[in-house]
């Protein structure tokens, strides 16, 4: 009897060490590239808002112009319908080459179109289903007179 239990002992944490390995609460894992007229952005956050009821997830652009979500400190996200938002200050090179002096705040000019930036005029709307997925995001800059 004492090797039954010790053999479930050990199926037990067997099974534990593999999830935590790779076991996550969320159903769903988008990853993607992250764009403004064709190039990559290497700054700024990507925010997924559900449509409807839940937690917002959210991930940081690497250098590369990729994007990771997480829900939290958890990766992944779940599945439904989100609003995407975008935002991506300039660098002190990039104010400068755009000829932006920056303001006393210090806070750099936002490189990405502000629409991108609140969730109530992003354009970006994306359905995210269990699994993983890659979710590419294509910015456009404002055009003349267009916000």
């Amino acid at each position: 009897m004492a090797r039954g239990r010790s053999s479930l002992m050990l199926a037990m944490v067997a099974t534990l060490s593999v999830c935590q390995a790779g076991c996550s609460k969320h159903s769903a894992s988008v990853s993607g590239n992250v764009t403004l007229d064709g190039k990559p952005l290497a700054t700024g956050v990507v925010n997924f808002t559900p449509a409807a009821t839940g937690a917002s997830a959210y991930a940081n652009i690497g250098a590369d112009g990729r994007y990771a979500l997480q829900t939290g400190a958890e990766a992944g996200l779940e599945p439904g319908a989100y609003k995407v938002t975008v935002a991506a200050n300039a660098t002190a090179d990039q104010a400068a080459a755009m000829g932006i002096k920056v303001g006393r705040d210090g806070i750099m000019p936002l490189l990405t179109p502000p629409r991108y930036a609140d969730v109530s005029t992003t354009p970006l709307v994306v359905d995210v289903k269990a699994g993983r997925q890659e979710i590419d995001l294509a910015l456009e800059a404002d055009k003349r007179g267009k916000k």
